[in-house]
């Protein structure tokens, strides 16, 4: 099942990148964003995408004319995904996508963060996108649907933990 719904998220995304119009943009993507959870957006994000295939869901936002980014994504319950797994899954269509992709961070350090009343253990590391230092937060969470995923990212220099703190504060 787990490998159906990676190779679903992979076909869709290929699709999507040929213009078949199955990826929504818009607002459709922020109905697909509250699927997962609500939350409010940052400011200066808007989305970019939304997809749904067979029950997992993905979302991405960006912040125009910057490096800063964040995508969600939930598998269904009776996948049974790992973490690990959504985040390799999430990282896999967005490479197959137009463009986007998450950047791989290193020197990662654990640290402990409440999203929805849950305290869960998120990522920060260090990576290079663009040919600039990039910043990558990634927090595991339990979506309205399932196991959920939130992967931020945004050039070093922008990177502001009051701004981060807030959004991860307003998903309820």
């Amino acid at each position: 099942m787990k490998r159906i719904v990676l190779v679903g998220l992979l076909l869709v995304a290929a699709l999507a990148a040929a213009g078949c119009g199955m990826i929504a943009t818009g607002e459709s993507a922020g109905e697909k964003a509250a699927q997962i959870a609500e939350f409010d957006v940052p400011e200066g994000f808007a989305p970019d995408f939304g997809m749904d295939v067979g029950g997992t869901v993905m979302v991405g936002y960006s912040q125009p004319n910057t490096s800063s980014h964040f995508f969600l994504i939930q598998a269904p319950e009776s996948a049974g995904m790992s973490r690990e797994q959504l985040e390799q899954a999430l990282r896999d269509g967005l490479a197959a996508g137009a463009g986007s992709e998450a950047v791989e961070a290193t020197e990662v350090e654990e640290i402990p963060v409440t999203i929805r009343g849950e305290e869960v253990t998120a990522t920060v590391g260090s990576g290079s996108g663009s040919g600039s230092a990039v910043r990558v937060l990634t927090v595991p969470f339990t979506g309205d649907g399932g196991p959920a995923l939130l992967l931020y990212q945004t050039a070093e220099a922008d990177w502001d933990q009051a701004a981060v703190d807030a959004f991860l504060a307003s998903f309820r």
